[in-house]
């Protein structure tokens, strides 16, 4: 801690202290549209995590790709937690791009593998797309608009 001559030293967290002053407030539309990310996500990896088995029958996967999908899906909500605890909101354009890149992805896998599917898959991967579409538009306004 050492300081020019005619400053007054700061601790370093200091700084952080009084960075954290300019944050959104958490009841941004930004911050809350990254905290419904978050659950989201969260509950989705709960989803393919404790029902691999019968997802991966649903949609013709084998087992290891149902809970593969769950992992990838956890380790997501907790990147996402992360980015709202900070509210970094500069991530939502990015985010936002790449649900609209995922729910296209969804559709088109949901109606080139239809024959494969069972009712059950049929109606959760265009649910699923439509999910993430609807969040990307989510992301994509409250960035504009934090």
């Amino acid at each position: 801690m050492t300081a020019e001559p005619g400053r007054i030293a700061r601790p370093c967290y200091a700084r952080i202290v009084s960075h954290r002053r300019h944050l959104l407030p958490l009841r941004s539309p930004a911050v809350l549209v990254l905290w419904a990310n978050a659950v989201l996500a969260g509950a989705a990896a709960a989803a393919w995590l404790l029902l691999g088995d019968e997802f991966s029958g649903w949609f013709d996967l084998p087992r290891w790709a149902a809970w593969a999908a769950g992992g990838v899906l956890a380790a997501g909500a907790v990147a996402l937690g992360v980015l709202a605890w900070e509210r970094r909101i500069g991530w939502l354009p990015w985010l936002a791009a790449g649900h609209a890149v995922l729910g296209a992805a969804l559709w088109a896998a949901a109606l080139l593998a239809w024959g494969g599917f069972t009712a059950e898959g049929r109606w959760l991967a265009p649910a699923a797309a439509n999910a993430c579409l609807l969040l990307a538009a989510a992301q994509w306004l409250a960035w504009r608009r934090p």
